[in-house]
């Protein structure tokens, strides 16, 4: 049976700034790649495009690195810290019990943007439902992925900061995300943005170089309950 990695994110081009290299390559490998969004809207977005294109932006974007067609909630971005916590745990369970993943991955606690911490906070209660449920099998790991210019602009002194422990060498991948984040109109900037080309590039090679490799994307694992 094939590996699903369900990538749990707040908002539209989240999946490709925190996994889109590993999911590239991993989905090369024959694994699945289901990107849940929340956010699926973002109605808020400064410059954000019309309905219609922002839904090609989303599909061209995941069909660059292979993923699946992702599934996106209504909830309001940059607003999510209004919405009972119980609601956003009961939608990532339902993905849970619905795609049976091998690992979840989803954004650090401490990032910039609120919405990015509750869609955290709660996929982590969403994660045991395992010891809740008989009936759901049990993902093998959580992971937090790091998304430039939100992870990177934590100020947060009271939480703990994103500490990679898990390096993935990503270079054959990284045209590949970049492609992908293009697709997404309005979203990429000009260097010295941390979502530019060069910002990209750069957080790559100072991740391979700590994991001693070229270029890769950084994890840091929360739980893993086995090797295999």
């Amino acid at each position: 049976m094939k590996k699903t990695n369900l990538i749990v994110v707040a908002h539209p081009d989240d999946e490709i700034l925190g996994f889109g290299a590993t999911g590239a390559k991993l989905a090369g490998f024959g694994e699945i790649i289901q990107p849940v969004i929340l956010c699926g809207n973002v109605h808020a977005r400064g410059r954000r495009p019309s309905d219609t294109e922002l839904a090609e932006d989303i599909a061209k974007a995941n069909n660059v690195v292979g993923f699946e067609d992702p599934a996106l909630g209504e909830f309001p971005n940059l607003r999510m810290n209004t919405i009972a916590q119980i609601e956003i745990v009961e939608f990532i369970e339902a993905s849970i019990a619905r795609y049976s993943p091998h690992r979840v991955f989803t954004h650090h606690p401490a990032d910039l943007n609120d919405d990015h911490r509750q869609v955290a906070r709660a996929c982590l209660a969403a994660f045991r439902l395992f010891q809740r449920r008989p009936d759901v099998g049990p993902p093998q790991s959580i992971h937090y992925m790091e998304i430039q210019s939100a992870t990177d602009w934590a100020i947060d002194t009271t939480l703990s900061q994103f500490s990679p422990n898990l390096f993935v060498e990503i270079g054959e991948y990284l045209d590949t995300k970049l492609e992908a984040l293009s697709c997404y109109r309005n979203v990429m900037r000009d260097f010295p943005h941390p979502r530019s080309d060069e910002a990209i590039r750069g957080l790559a090679a100072y991740r391979g170089a700590q994991g001693g490799q070229k270029y890769s994307e950084a994890f840091e694992t929360v739980m893993q309950r086995d090797l295999i």
